[in-house]
């Protein structure tokens, strides 16, 4: 993949997030909070893993393995997660627009946060990233609609309309 389709994936995903954060934020404290049946057992524990997730993949990135996620506690509510999310996101939108279509194909080192050792290309590490991002944004979207707060729609055809 070219620097280029790699930077309209980060910004379809930047899209993406924006869609779902509005309806995040109409939801009343106790339902963003309520334990429900995910594996980071609340909408809040999930977009924090979400954020976590950019984070170290940012860190990584950055030639830094950290051996934790940030924790859930870590994050008060959604307004701190916005408060820290947000330059992760804009930094991480930085270092790919700063990429060579040569780098993304060379191989990428780091170690995961138990300290494995792990190798892949560039271009699959952020692609990994993109896919991770969308399989979270699919776990909240189908609550947020049963709890009335739908998000717009999120396929990426349209995004592409938009830009268009």
């Amino acid at each position: 993949m070219t620097n280029s389709a790699i930077l309209r994936m980060f910004e379809y995903n930047e899209w993406a997030w924006q869609r779902v954060f509005p309806s995040l934020a109409a939801l009343p404290e106790a339902e963003y909070f309520a334990e429900r049946p995910f594996f980071w057992h609340s909408l809040h524990g999930l977009a924090v893993h979400s954020f976590g997730a950019d984070w170290i993949w940012l860190q990584r990135c950055r030639g830094v393995s950290p051996s934790a996620l940030p924790a859930v506690e870590s994050v008060a509510d959604l307004a701190d997660l916005r408060h820290q999310w947000d330059p992760v996101r804009a930094e991480f939108r930085e270092y790919v627009a700063g990429l060579t279509d040569e780098q993304l194909v060379e191989n990428f080192q780091y170690r995961n946060t138990a300290g494995k050792p792990y190798t892949f290309s560039l271009d699959d590490l952020l692609r990994h990233v993109m896919n991770h991002a969308t399989e979270h944004r699919s776990q909240m979207t189908p609550t947020l609609f049963q709890l009335g707060h739908p998000t717009e729609q999120l396929d990426y055809l349209y995004f592409a309309r938009r830009a268009a």
